[in-house]
């Protein structure tokens, strides 16, 4: 498979995102630009005239419709009345991204997360716990679609995410900026207590299961592990994800 990237969710051309949660955020940032709200009866009512407020208040399209016509555009039955038409979703780009970073930035790269449960995880994780910027490919690398920013629950909106089409050149270009390169891996003997996260650091997180590729293995500085005293012995991308980046906000706030 070349690449994962596909529409949002497409009827008639349109691209839906659903959920109070989801679309409140998406409208209270305005990043990420609405192009016509529908809501129906179901909507919890200060849920509804919060999103109709900022939606006239942008002059955006908004239409009160029946429930059975969002869960056609949709084609879910969990919208809870409200729903929003989206246009692709507005990635960063890289080199703006680092423009715009704070001294000492903690950056991750998703290698290839191809679950969008997943992958909207991250970036929940990363947006609550400080990180300052997620990096993704283009090939092999599920896009922010609705599922992404509804397990995100709207932290899309919130975390800058950059899009590269070319994670080699990406990562050398950090690493020749005086970044460390944290390879996160199962087999790593160093622990993730034992590294200094408090400098410029990119967190590779690799395919689920796969994992790194070995072309960005070769420019990590460092491969770090999670201490684990089960028998399973593993953990998701998206679990693994968030206790580096809770150790990484641990060590920054000391």
């Amino acid at each position: 498979m070349s690449s994962l990237r596909r529409p949002l969710l497409t009827n008639h051309n349109r691209c839906w995102i659903w959920g109070r949660n989801v679309v409140l955020e998406t409208l209270r940032a305005n990043r990420w630009p609405v192009m016509e709200l529908l809501h129906s009866d179901r909507c919890e009512p200060s849920a509804r005239d919060e999103a109709v407020a900022i939606a006239a208040d942008r002059g955006l399209n908004v239409v009160s419709v029946r429930d059975s016509e969002i869960t056609k555009n949709c084609r879910s039955e969990d919208h809870q009345g409200l729903a929003a038409r989206m246009p692709p979703f507005p990635y960063w780009d890289v080199t703006t991204l680092l423009k715009a970073l704070p001294p000492n930035p903690a950056l991750v790269l998703l290698d290839r997360i191809q679950d969008s449960h997943n992958f909207g995880a991250i970036v929940r994780s990363a947006e609550v716990l400080g990180i300052d910027g997620v990096i993704v490919g283009i090939h092999e690398q599920a896009s922010v679609n609705s599922q992404v920013a509804r397990s995100s629950a709207g932290a899309v909106n919130y975390v800058p995410i950059a899009e590269s089409n070319d994670l080699e050149a990406t990562v050398r270009d950090l690493r020749n900026c005086g970044f460390q390169i944290v390879g996160a891996s199962d087999h790593a003997e160093q622990p993730i207590f034992e590294t200094d996260f408090r400098q410029a650091t990119l967190v590779l997180i690799g395919n689920e299961g796969r994992g790194i590729q070995p072309i960005l293995q070769a420019l990590c500085t460092q491969f770090v592990q999670i201490p684990m005293l089960g028998r399973v012995n593993s953990l998701n991308a998206a679990v693994s994800a968030g206790i580096l980046f809770y150790e990484i906000l641990r060590q920054r706030r000391q």
